[in-house]
């Protein structure tokens, strides 16, 4: 009898014990857990490429392009081209009528206006602080550089065109155009040079083709 009573009391004993784990294990506070999918960024050397491959549609630093030009006096002008900074690159166009200063903001994926006023002879050039401040006026040139991409009324039109400017042929050029109303814009870029030629078309009352053109003659 004394046998069966140690047997049951160690019995109760063990079944108090384990009352008293699983207690406390359902008392421990219960942590969430929260799925965090990490943020997909492009690699630093990826945007660095991407970002020089569009700044390769500018002439070279510290230089200035002379552009002759035909159906008007003041389509002939230089440019005079500053690199601010990383990001940004300010270009002097002098027509002989009028001083522009335009800065340009070159990010992944484009290459923006943010500034043009008419200015002096030899503005003052803004610091690269002062241009990242600078809303985006017009977007120059997007990617795709592909044939058909559309951006602000502009559509890349080719990117093989040739271009004969003087004595020296250029391949592989973008030609971007843009029309409204009776006015057709023609721009074409070549890298490690930037524009090279502009073609303004306005169809007249009498339907005869009116055509403005600036060619790249030569960059010192």
């Amino acid at each position: 009898m004394r046998l069966n009573v140690v047997v049951f009391s160690l019995a109760v004993l063990l079944i108090g014990c384990s009352e008293e784990n699983r207690t406390e294990h359902e008392d421990q506070p219960k942590h969430n857990v929260v799925d965090k999918t990490p943020e997909v960024k492009q690699p630093v050397e990826q945007q660095t490429n991407e970002k020089a491959e569009l700044a390769s549609f500018f002439p070279p630093d510290g230089s200035t392009a002379f552009f002759q030009g035909e159906g008007n006096e003041f389509a002939s002008f230089t440019l005079q081209t500053t690199y601010i900074g990383a990001n940004h690159i300010a270009q002097v166009e002098d027509n002989g009528g009028v001083t522009l200063l335009k800065v340009y903001r070159i990010t992944d994926l484009a290459i923006e206006l943010v500034y043009k006023e008419a200015v002096d002879a030899k503005p003052t050039l803004p610091t690269a602080q002062e241009a990242a401040s600078f809303p985006v006026l017009e977007t120059i040139l997007q990617k795709p550089l592909t044939v058909g991409n559309n951006f602000n009324g502009w559509t890349i039109q080719s990117t093989t065109a040739s271009i004969t400017t003087g004595t020296t042929v250029y391949h592989d050029v973008i030609q971007l155009t843009h029309s409204e109303d009776t006015l057709t814009t023609t721009k074409y870029f070549v890298k490690n040079i930037g524009l090279i030629r502009t073609e303004d078309t306005m169809v007249t009352n009498t339907e005869e083709a009116f055509v403005i053109t600036s060619t790249l003659q030569k960059i010192e």
